[in-house]
């Protein structure tokens, strides 16, 4: 799954992962360079 989202981020215009933001359970944007540095574990859920 990683390996998917790196190689999509020249579409995205993004130079690395930390150059996308994601929303949070409560609707938030939380950009993931908050956790520059730190090891992240994404995990899609998905829901309806």
């Amino acid at each position: 799954m990683l390996l998917g989202v790196v190689m999509t981020l020249p579409l995205f215009g993004a130079d690395s992962v930390h150059g996308f933001s994601l929303k949070t359970i409560d609707g938030a944007d939380m950009p993931l360079s908050a956790y520059q540095g730190k090891v992240l574990l994404l995990v899609n859920t998905a829901s309806q």
